[in-house]
């Protein structure tokens, strides 16, 4: 009788614990869904590979950009983005480190409007894993740039930096399925939101020190609403972006970017807070951003990539 007793307790104990696993754990996923990956992304990019953009600084339009999904022969994937930025605020939007390396001493950088032009490249297997990547950020006239090779392996991504002179190499780790971004290139696709969901981002910017180029993000999908783009008002899902918890931040503290990102992925809007300036890219009508790509023909190769 014991026994039965026994054996019955432990079976509604089991039965207890894995109802509130599956309520706890399971349901809330099914519900919310699973976050984006790199292989629903580039999926819904192949279907719309070319992409442009309008670029604007605290709401000044400053500039353009380009964005080109292509499938390769051997199944692999490449992602090109150009950026092209016209008296971009100096001050604002470069870090004292980076103005130092550009301007001579005694020069004020409030004073200075420079050019930027920002080319970057992702490439990804056939199973839509990042390989590698690499990024190149100059400032007209000056011959002082910003490059950066990354290679993906075994749950690590291994950095070269190079500010002019400088070299900095680093190898900060990259969970297969932590997503992997650039502060100045713009985001084309994020298919499969809703609300409540929450994802890390691990993010690369030339303007970050170079001891720390790299910081971790949290994503979430806070609300839906609408916007104007094109002429038309559209649902929307608001994606933010904050710092990472306990990494000294507080979840009140200004986000430091957010999407505004149609129910079937198409993102119309990306703001991203640098310093003291607004960086935000607002997405050009498919046909816009055709004669976009045909009068800057010439930043386009043979094969079809920046």
């Amino acid at each position: 009788m014991n026994t039965l007793w026994y054996n019955c307790v432990v079976v509604t104990s089991w039965l207890a614990a894995m109802g509130w696993l599956i309520s706890a754990k399971v349901l809330p996923s099914l519900r919310i869904g699973q976050p984006p990956s790199y292989q629903s992304i580039l999926r819904s990019q192949r279907e719309d590979p070319l992409i442009g953009w309008r670029v604007l600084c605290n709401e000044s339009e400053i500039g353009w950009a380009l964005s080109l999904t292509k499938e390769l022969a051997d199944g692999m994937t490449r992602v090109d983005n150009v950026v092209y930025l016209q008296r971009i605020p100096l001050g604002e939007l470069l870090p004292k480190w980076l103005q130092g390396l550009l301007l001579p001493s005694g020069v004020d950088p409030r004073q200075i409007r420079l050019e930027m032009d920002v080319r970057s490249e992702a490439l990804f297997d056939p199973l839509s894993r990042l390989i590698n990547f690499s990024s190149h950020v100059r400032f007209p006239p000056f011959a002082e740039s910003v490059r950066v090779q990354g290679r993906a392996d075994e749950g690590k991504l291994m950095l070269d930096i190079r500010y002019g002179e400088l070299r900095q190499e680093l190898e900060v780790p990259l969970p297969r399925s932590t997503l992997f971004g650039d502060t100045s290139s713009p985001t084309a696709k994020l298919p499969g939101l809703r609300q409540g969901q929450r994802w890390t981002l691990q993010v690369y910017s030339p303007f970050a020190s170079p001891h720390q180029p790299v910081e971790i993000l949290e994503a979430q999908v806070e609300a839906l609403d609408r916007i104007a783009w094109a002429g038309e008002v559209h649902p929307v899902w608001v994606v933010v972006f904050r710092s990472e918890p306990g990494k000294g931040a507080s979840r009140t503290v200004t986000p430091r970017g957010r999407l505004w990102v149609r129910p079937d992925g198409t993102v119309l809007r990306q703001e991203a807070q640098i310093l003291s300036a607004k960086l935000s890219f607002i997405r050009l009508p498919n046909a816009e951003a055709a004669k976009l790509a045909a009068k800057f023909s010439q930043l386009v190769d043979g094969e079809g990539s920046f």
